[in-house]
């Protein structure tokens, strides 16, 4: 999960970029981290990380939309009051684009086509992590829990040339073909993200 944050919101900014009217630019942040903050969170009750319910079809209108929708709204809530840096640089770019675009979101409550605005954002971005990780990640979680992750690349694609032991996972990461994917996805999306 470390790259949950930034890489997947910068995958997805080409379409925020191109139309920004059509999306709630925070929920679509959200949804794309949310697969992530769902197995993390059932990851701390079950023991270990790792891909499962949050990266499954049936978790997007169960979980991942509902969960987005309170931390839309949290973000909202707890942002409302912050100002906008006063400085130049990198750091003080991104968080004033971030603080725009929160206070720019449609108040909970208003007018039907911008809550479902919210709701679509919210769903479009959690599926294209599930896009994006099918990809870099080798393993078709979809119809999880019916179906156990499905290989659908060939074998080369799963080759491991080593095994990383990382925190928080039973068995250790396996590094290699798809996890070179993983990468260059991650630094796309950072650049995608944080390019002017």
């Amino acid at each position: 999960m470390p790259f949950a944050f930034p890489s997947h919101q910068g995958l997805i900014a080409p379409l925020w970029r191109l139309k920004p009217a059509w999306f709630d630019i925070p929920a679509l942040f959200i949804g794309a981290a949310m697969p992530d903050v769902v197995d993390g969170t059932i990851g701390v009750f079950r023991g270990r990380l790792g891909q499962g319910l949050g990266h499954s079809l049936i978790a997007l209108p169960l979980l991942c939309i509902p969960g987005g929708l309170a931390l839309w709204w949290l973000s909202r809530t707890v942002a409302r009051p912050w100002n906008a840096w006063k400085r130049s640089g990198f750091l003080a770019r991104a968080w004033n684009a971030g603080l725009e675009s929160v206070h720019a979101s449609p108040a909970p409550g208003t007018r039907t086509h911008q809550a479902a605005r919210v709701v679509i954002s919210l769903g479009l971005g959690a599926f294209s992590h599930l896009f994006f990780d099918l990809i870099s990640h080798g393993g078709f979680t979809w119809f999880y829990p019916w179906t156990p992750k499905i290989k659908l690349f060939p074998a080369w694609w799963y080759t491991t040339w080593y095994r990383l032991p990382l925190p928080g996972y039973n068995e250790p990461y396996p590094i290699g073909p798809h996890f070179i994917m993983w990468v260059f996805l991650g630094i796309l999306g950072i650049i995608l993200l944080f390019y002017r």
